[in-house]
């Protein structure tokens, strides 16, 4: 886990090829992975690490003694940050929770400089390898397929309702340019009881739960069931990184 989130790190500060004296916008910046690796490779300029959480920023403020790090509340569509006032905006996993994207894209369009560069990662969940396919749930295998056609085809469900193909447009609509996606797919063996229990998402239900919601007990026992008998279940996770700049 922490060298693919050493290659999320550096894939992202790569595509926004940082500069000494930039300031950069990590935006969604949680406890600040791509944060305090832009403040390294931009020492003479200022990182702003944006985020609704409060309680993040508290822990990344705890944790960093960079003197060129500065904390703000402020979400991906609201950002408070006056215009052209950025020449680099870098997120991880952070448009998954935005509703309307294409506002997110405007605001990072407003608040970048001319010649101001985007570079962001964003698992495509759309894409995700359907349980489905790789389990053998016997007779209720139809139920099961029609439950993750629904799920994953929820267009009020902002982990699911996008696929790189929608943010290009998202910010070609904005007005960037030069945007470049790199889709790539990760493969992993889940076992069995973390693919069942493990919440994904802040806010998230796990897979038991959610099953909970829309089938009776004794079904949710029997899918659980064919779920431990497969073992670990190996699926794909695809995800995007994204570049533009701002002419």
């Amino acid at each position: 886990m922490l060298a693919e989130l050493a290659t999320f790190r550096e894939t992202v500060l790569d595509g926004a090829n940082l500069q000494p004296a930039d300031t950069v916008a990590d935006i969604g910046a949680g406890t600040g992975l791509l944060t305090l690796a832009a403040a390294e490779r931009a020492p003479d300029g200022d990182v702003f690490a944006i985020d609704v959480s409060v309680d993040a920023l508290e822990e990344l403020r705890r944790i960093s003694t960079t003197p060129n790090v500065f904390f703000l509340i402020g979400s991906a569509d609201v950002l408070p940050l006056p215009d052209e006032s950025l020449d680099v905006i870098v997120t991880r996993s952070v448009l998954i929770y935005v509703n309307d994207k294409n506002e997110a894209a405007r605001e990072f369009f407003r608040t970048l400089r001319a010649d101001g560069r985007l570079s962001i990662f964003e698992p495509i969940n759309r894409r995700n390898t359907r349980l489905a396919d790789v389990v053998d749930f016997g007779e209720l295998h139809g139920r099961v397929t029609e439950w993750e056609r629904a799920r994953y085809g929820d267009p009020d469900d902002p982990m699911l309702n996008f696929d790189q193909r929608d943010l290009e447009q998202a910010f070609n609509d904005a007005g960037f340019t030069d945007i470049r996606s790199d889709l790539r797919a990760t493969e992993r063996a889940i076992p069995p009881e973390r693919t069942l229990n493990v919440v994904g998402a802040p806010g998230r239900l796990s897979l038991l739960a959610a099953w909970g919601e829309d089938f009776p007990p004794q079904t949710v026992e029997q899918l659980a069931a064919a779920v431990r008998a497969a073992g670990p279940i190996r699926r794909t996770w695809p995800a995007v990184y994204l570049t533009a700049v701002k002419p």
